[in-house]
């Protein structure tokens, strides 16, 4: 059974992931939306707070994507 070696860039890369998912899901940002009705890019705060974290999580999928992330070292494909 292949068990691949979990390298820097590996865990890195889970890391960032779990960050983003932890502050996607954080409950706490609900009592900063009660401070004087803030807005992210016209947005009301809540919509505007997950749309950031989305962003990098989308941007933190595509680095991994690039990097082949997950894939065993001799496949090509």
């Amino acid at each position: 059974m292949y068990r691949p070696k979990t390298t820097l860039t590996t865990k890195i890369i889970w890391i960032l992931i779990l960050i983003g998912f932890a502050f996607m899901e954080f409950p706490g940002v609900l009592f900063f939306q009660k401070i004087s009705d803030p807005f992210i890019f016209g947005l009301p705060f809540i919509y505007g707070y997950i749309i950031c974290w989305w962003f990098y999580m989308i941007v933190i999928m595509f680095v991994a994507y690039r990097i082949k992330w997950g894939r065993e070292r001799g496949n090509k494909s």
